[in-house]
């Protein structure tokens, strides 16, 4: 009798002869054990790929509000200095809703202002503001 390695003895029972049917039943697949070690070594890689991409999500949120404050900042400085000196008074506004601008004028000295733009918006339940700053001259 030859004896074949591919067979795996029967239930239990020493020199019971192996049978085809167990040995290809004992190949095929993953055992419950196999499984779960699998989904334990998955998630404990996986979970900290799902919070970064989350607290990325947040911070690019935020980035794009404060960009957004300095644009809004920005075009308000630039109106104020195409009024020109002299003509440039306090002034609010509200763009998109969200960001409120107000617009405050010093003389500082014979022939000189100073011109400050406040923008102010609610993020997460907080209020932030940002503050742009200029001097504008009679020349």
């Amino acid at each position: 009798m030859t004896e074949r390695n591919d067979l795996v003895p029967g239930p239990g029972v020493p020199g019971e002869p192996a049978t085809p049917a167990r040995a290809a039943l004992r190949r095929d697949g993953f055992t419950l054990v196999e499984l779960m070690v699998v989904l334990v070594i998955l998630t404990v890689g996986l979970l900290p790929l799902a919070l970064v991409q989350t607290r990325a999500s947040q911070d690019v949120l935020e980035s794009s509000m404060w960009t957004q404050a300095v644009e809004v900042a920005q075009l308000q400085m630039e109106s104020a200095r195409a009024l020109g000196f002299g003509n440039i008074a306090p002034d609010t506004g509200l763009v998109d809703s969200a960001y409120t601008w107000t617009r405050q004028v010093q003389n500082v000295s014979f022939g000189l202002d100073q011109v400050t733009i406040d923008v102010t918006w609610n993020e997460k339940g907080k209020q932030r503001t940002i503050q742009v700053s200029d001097l504008v001259s009679f020349r």
